[in-house]
């Protein structure tokens, strides 16, 4: 670097040789000689810079480029950049890091650059501009500084969300920082057209579209079984620090996984090894003695930037609204990148969480006719000795290799092990008007479960019939080991509801087993291999035809021994199963595109037998979708409308007129036949300078079709999932003298929902509400930044989650607020 004085300004040079090593994912574009500057210019290479003052974004991505540019340091002192994150040539990274600057990156018959203020059109000093051709953003959200993407992953190459056709919805890094979303469930909660509902015995249940979500998840695009038939939900740690992003897929995923449910898939993308060095250490407390504190860092290990690392290290202790409750978390997650050759990286990853609590699990039970007992949000009706403690390690490797210019192939594995012991009791029972007592049921569970699994796929592009086309070809397999023992029993004491008892003595161990009414070791092995392709065919240029297909192998086994005595055996197995993909897709302009799909799925339900001794067909999933899609600003708005219908049927029912030997003494049928139907509409992205939005409305309709119990036919098959659902958040960025300042604000907002009681057949219900929440946040310096969000600003009193008269109502968070406290530099 040289500093170059001239009369009455100082001059700031970077001067560095053009870099010998391409970082991963350049591509480079040479389709015939041109003069040097020139094709310096047009180079195009992968970026990741973060925001920061103007003057050091600037540097630092000519000294990533390998290019020298003057310019007075004075005329930018003040200005800031959002950073640099995707593939660009030298003057579109310029363009890009200048736009909104008034100021432009012109290019020297030395091949050196100038700063220079834009000119006047028509103005004699008016130079020629520079050529934009790659202002969009990539699929890696990280510095960003947007609530929405360039490109997803999670349907395997990337692809545009107007390129998409099914409903994504992408969390990006930033909506994740801006509202301190930190684990999955919190995610879900503000992901539009999801609901969460809460387990009696931890964790979550995710519903998309009226139907749950159970197993569909990808890391990095393969998919495991986490999640399914987990002995409390789906509560296994997932903590979002080393995540860059989260894609969530609505409807059935049948080319993601093969078997599984209608209600959609989450793709969970990690953070990589980055371009440049930074590091970000961030600070929050809060309301509940809740406390966080994270270290990020990394960049190129070596000079030539072919080696590249990644550090996150996270702890989080807290308590809860609720008494005595308390939860602590530590995260730990390391990351190499090598880029073997020019066209060649590998990467490897191992993350580690730990959480260890005392939850108050099971919610709160409500009077027999199923009214509210009006207890205080802070009641919890659990003891003191509630334990949950697990541990999970995950260890990813993946490796690209880019062919030629129009074929890549990708490999990729993920490993993860997952320990979990818990022990606790909670009040189930409701109350007679007039009494205060309840039952007490504990549990005990020593989980344990290994997952494994491996995605492949060549992705590239072709030229037929004058048109360009892209074909992806791939194989998947996972393996899911469950070694679980579980026990549950009724202790000898009552619960005061209204005086609640935390100090009910703790029952030894084998207490659980000597009394225990259902439970027992359990194992079951899990695997799904299958082989897909997906085919996309441009048939004109504004018309697009999509064509995919994947034929799975699934086998399932379970054996189970009951403490209460007897043992069961079940198989589940699938051969050669086929889920098929179709779309259509119309570009009507330069931003709208509309497109209809299907897409299928199914469940294997072969461990059910019929009275005749037959194994059960799979459950089968079809979705439906219409819509158009919208892209404006280079991408960096999106929005998206589509009327969906999902039909589930051949789902396993109970024959209560029958005997089998099963683990309820029942047969089964493939008797359920339900439909979920409704719209979307979603909008996600930079909506007017300085405003990033994400807001999406969901509309759902779920109808019993078919049931054995023909007095379930025309009624609603998931009414705890609302209607109307409205998930909204903005983050503005202030001008002028209050340029340091952004506001945040949005509300979750949902009509009511209801469940009937199985026992009284008492309707309970919650009624529509709407949690507002907000964020103010200040910018100190190039490094500093604080900020203060507010959650339930206005103190709403709800139910999150609706039970039974016994047990799993559960309260809303009160008003609550987080002070956070960052450095990136």
């Amino acid at each position: 670097m040289t500093w170059v004085s001239a009369p009455g300004r100082l001059v700031f040079a970077v001067k560095i040789g053009l870099l010998a090593v391409t970082t991963a994912g350049a591509t480079a574009v040479n389709a015939s000689p041109v003069p040097a500057a020139a094709a310096q210019q047009r180079a195009v290479q992968a970026y990741d810079i973060g925001a920061a003052s103007l003057v050091d974004v600037l540097t630092r991505f000519s000294s990533a480029a390998g290019v020298a540019i003057s310019f007075d340091a004075r005329q930018l002192e003040g200005l800031r950049s959002p950073g640099l994150s995707g593939s660009f040539g030298v003057g579109d990274g310029f363009a890009r890091i200048l736009a909104g600057s008034g100021l432009q990156a012109a290019l020297q018959a030395n091949g050196t650059y100038v700063l220079r203020p834009v000119p006047v059109s028509g103005s004699a000093l008016e130079l020629d501009a520079t050529t934009i051709e790659a202002q969009r953003l990539g699929a890696t959200t990280e510095h960003s500084n947007s609530y929405t993407t360039g490109a997803v992953t999670i349907g395997k190459g990337e692809h545009s969300l107007r390129e998409t056709p099914q409903s994504v919805t992408v969390i990006t890094r930033k909506m994740l920082d801006d509202q301190n979303l930190n684990t999955i469930d919190q995610v879900m909660e503000k992901t539009p057209g999801i609901t969460v509902y809460d387990s009696t015995m931890g964790g979550k249940y995710f519903y998309s579209r009226g139907f749950r979500m159970s197993g569909q998840y990808q890391y990095d695009g393969v998919p495991l079984d986490m999640g399914n038939s987990y002995v409390q939900a789906d509560s296994f740690s997932s903590d979002m620090a080393y995540y860059d992003r989260v894609e969530v897929l609505r409807g059935a995923a049948g080319m993601m996984k093969g078997a599984g449910g209608t209600s959609g898939g989450v793709n969970f993308v990690r953070k990589r090894g980055q371009a440049t060095a930074q590091t970000e250490l961030s600070l929050s407390g809060g309301t509940w003695d809740n406390y966080r504190g994270q270290v990020d860092t990394g960049g190129p290990l070596n000079d030539s930037g072919t080696v590249r690392g990644r550090a996150v290290i996270a702890e989080q202790s807290r308590h809860y609204f609720y008494d005595d409750a308390r939860r602590k978390d530590q995260i730990y997650y390391g990351a190499l990148d090598f880029d073997l050759s020019p066209d060649t990286t590998l990467g490897v990853g191992v993350a580690y969480e730990d959480v260890d609590a005392s939850p108050c699990w099971g919610g709160l039970p409500r009077y027999r006719d199923g009214s509210d007992l009006k207890l205080s949000r802070s009641t919890c009706l659990d003891p003191s000795w509630n334990t949950w403690r697990s541990q999970r390690t995950t260890v990813f490797g993946d490796l690209k290799h880019q062919l030629n210019d129009d074929w890549a192939v990708k490999v990729a594995s993920v490993y993860t092990k997952n320990t979990q012991d818990i022990k606790y009791a909670f009040a189930s029972g409701s109350v007679t008007p007039g009494t205060s007592t309840t039952n007490m049921l504990g549990s005990m569970y020593d989980y344990d479960q290994v997952d494994y699994g491996l995605d492949a796929y060549l992705d590239g592009k072709f030229d037929a019939l004058g048109q360009q086309h892209e074909l992806i070809v791939g194989f998947n397999a996972s393996r899911s080991d469950k070694d679980d023992f579980f026990s549950v029993a009724l202790l000898p004491q009552k619960q005061n509801v209204f005086e609640p008892d935390r100090h009910i003595p703790e029952p030894d161990d084998s207490y659980f087993i000597e009394n225990s009414t259902r439970g027992g070791p359990v194992k079951t092995i899990t695997e799904q291999r299958g082989m897909y392709s997906t085919l996309r065919l441009k048939l004109a240029d504004p018309l697009t035809f999509v064509v995919g297909s994947r034929v799975s192998w699934y086998s399932s086994k379970t054996d189970s021994v009951f403490l209460t005595g007897g043992t069961e055996h079940a198989k589940s197995t699938e051969t050669g199963q086929v889920t098929p993909f179709a779309a259509v897709l119309l570009d009507l302009n330069e931003h709208l595109t509309a497109y209809a799909s299907y897409s299928d799925i199914f469940t294997p339900q072969g461990n059910y037998r019929s009275e005749s001794g037959s194994a059960l067909k799979p459950l089968v999933g079809e979705s439906y979708e219409l819509g158009i899609k919208g892209e404006w600003f280079d991408g960096r708005l999106n929005s998206a409308f589509n009327l969906f219908r999902t039909l589930q049927k051949d789902q396993a029912q109970t024959d209560y007129f029958s005997s089998c030997a099963s683990s309820d003494g029942f047969c089964y049928e493939n008797a359920g036949k339900v439909r979920a139907q409704g719209f979307e509409a979603e909008i996600s992205g930079e909506v007017i300078e300085r405003l990033q939005l994400l807001a999406g409305y969901t509309y759902t309709q779920t109808k019993t079709l078919d049931d054995i119990d023909t007095s379930l036919n025309g009624g609603s098959f998931n009414s705890y999932v609302p209607r109307h659902v409205l998930r909204l958040w903005g983050d503005y960025v202030l001008g002028g003298a209050l340029e340091r300042f952004s506001v945040g604000a949005g509300v979750n907002a949902q009509s009511d929902n209801f469940r009937v009681s199985p026992v009284s057949g008492e309707k309970i219900t919650q009624a529509g509400y709407a949690v507002w929440n907000g964020r103010v946040g200040y910018r100190i310096d190039d490094t500093w930044s604080v900020a203060l969000n507010g959650n339930n600003l206005f103190d709403k009193r709800y139910y999150t989650t609706i039970g039974t008269e016994s047990f799993g109502n559960y309260y809303g968070e009160p008003r609550n607020f987080t002070m956070t406290v960052k450095a990136s530099f």
